[in-house]
C-alpha cells in the first residue's frame, strides 16, 4: 500500500480547519461561563463578600481575644436578620438582583439617553 503526503498547502487547510474548530469550542465554553457568571454573579459576589467578612473577623478574634475563634462566632438560636441572610444568601441574592436589575437598568438608560439627546441651554 501507498501512504499518501500532504503537500504543504493541504497540510496548512488542516492546521486551519483544525483551530478553526478549537476556535468554536472554545467560544462555547466562554458562552457557557458567561451565562454561568450572569446567572449566579449575585450569589458569587456575596459569598466572596461574606467570606471576606469573615476571614477578617476571625483573624481580629485570634489576634486580640482570649476566647476562641469557635465561640466568638456561634450564633444564638434567636439570630437575627444577619442570620437569616447569612443561611440564606442565594435566595436573598437572587431576590435581591430580582429587584435591582429592573432599577439600574431604568437609571442606565435614562443616564445614557440624557448624555446622548441632552439639550445645550443657551
Amino acid at each position: 500500500m501507498k501512504t499518501y503526503k500532504l503537500t504543504p498547502y493541504d497540510q496548512l487547510k488542516l492546521e486551519k480547519k483544525q483551530l478553526r474548530e478549537e476556535i468554536k469550542i472554545s467560544e462555547q465554553k466562554m458562552a457557557f461561563q458567561v451565562q454561568y457568571i450572569h446567572d449566579n454573579w449575585g450569589s458569587m459576589l456575596l459569598k466572596s463578600t461574606t467570606s471576606s467578612i469573615m476571614n477578617r473577623v476571625t483573624s481580629r478574634a485570634d489576634s486580640s481575644s482570649p476566647v476562641s475563634s469557635s465561640s466568638y462566632l456561634t450564633r444564638s438560636p434567636g439570630g437575627g436578620w444577619g442570620d437569616f441572610i447569612l443561611s440564606n444568601y442565594k435566595s436573598v441574592g437572587s431576590i435581591g438582583w430580582r429587584i435591582l436589575k429592573p432599577i439600574a437598568l431604568t437609571f442606565l438608560t435614562r443616564k445614557a439617553t440624557s448624555m446622548l439627546f441632552s439639550r445645550k441651554k443657551k
